[in-house]
């Protein structure tokens, strides 16, 4: 079915409110639910209202409720099998490899997400740092021969084109339509004993303030830290609960009941406040953050409001 991506009006003209529950409107002037969109778009490159997309899956004659208990005006919901738009943005003709660019190497050299640690001469061995779905600062051992890959897990792919002596030589592909960040914004304040600090400030050792297994707030310290670069296009949400609390941060991150950012909705219950809105908002800093406190939670405090470390 093709149609548009379109904000879900409420059945029988009901009031609008303030968040946006993301369907389709049907060549066929139907509007229909779209069930696990966010897990064949974690870019959410799709979520514009007014894109034209193809969809392929199976509908099913459900009902759509908003969590108000209000019903959306939907003929059924599409539960995705593949979802892409129909008209592509401008792209080089496919006879055209991707942009890439030549990266050379020497032991003990790092690009990206790989450190390359030795050369031999019909193979490379180094350790690769993941940016996604989680930052890591402990490699993972990597054996690479010629023509095969290694990735930080989302933007950057770097593939070994040639061994030349103590050198080796990698074509380096970024597609920042698949951004990596799932972390806080730099001016995101954390709770410590010591009172709040931006997350961009925060160090191994400082003392933090985290939750244990019994719901307990505790004393610990910062174990790890990430800083993760991001592209101009980089979105954030932005969080706001109705005892005033607000956060902005990266769709991606986890919170503390196994959800994302990016999965909250208007109306949602959270850390003890109902939520305002969940809008998502341009990003004007180069880098996002995170920390990982001590102890068996992975729980800290950003702007006052509790979440789960991407480092955990």
């Amino acid at each position: 079915m093709s149609g548009e991506i379109t904000c879900l009006p409420k059945k029988g003209g009901g009031a609008q409110t303030m968040e946006c529950a993301i369907g389709l409107s049907g060549d066929d002037r139907l509007y229909y639910g779209l069930e696990n969109l966010f897990g064949h778009d974690p870019t959410y490159s799709l979520y514009q209202t007014g894109l034209r997309v193809k969809v392929t899956g199976t509908l099913y004659k459900d009902v759509l409720r908003n969590p108000d208990g209000s019903y959306y005006d939907v003929t059924g919901v599409i539960h995705i099998t593949s979802i892409q738009k129909e008209v592509d943005e401008p792209s080089l003709p496919p006879s055209q490899p991707k942009p890439e660019e030549e990266i050379i190497l020497r032991e003990g050299e790092r690009d990206s997400s790989f450190l390359l640690k030795k050369i031999y001469s019909d193979r490379v061995e180094g350790l690769n740092f993941w940016e996604y779905p989680i930052a890591v600062d402990e490699g993972h051992p990597v054996t690479l021969r010629v023509g095969e890959i290694v990735s930080n897990g989302c933007t950057v792919i770097l593939t070994l084109n040639r061994i030349e002596g103590n050198t080796a030589v990698f074509l380096k592909t970024t597609d920042y339509n698949r951004p990596c960040p799932i972390c806080l914004s730099g001016s995101t304040m954390i709770d410590t004993p010591n009172g709040p600090i931006k997350v961009k400030d925060m160090r191994i050792g400082i003392p933090i303030w985290t939750k244990d297994l019994f719901g307990k707030r505790v004393a610990g310290i910062v174990e790890k830290t990430s800083k993760v670069m991001v592209p101009q296009s980089h979105v954030m949400v932005h969080l706001i609960l109705d005892d005033g609390r607000e956060l902005f941060a990266s769709p991606g991150h986890p919170t503390v009941d196994g959800q994302t950012l990016g999965e909250l909705i208007s109306k949602d219950y959270y850390d003890g406040s109902y939520i305002v809105s969940t809008s998502r908002v341009p990003y004007d800093d180069t880098a996002t953050y995170d920390i990982l406190p001590s102890g068996t939670t992975g729980l800290y405090w950003a702007n006052n409001i509790l979440l789960k470390s991407t480092l955990y």
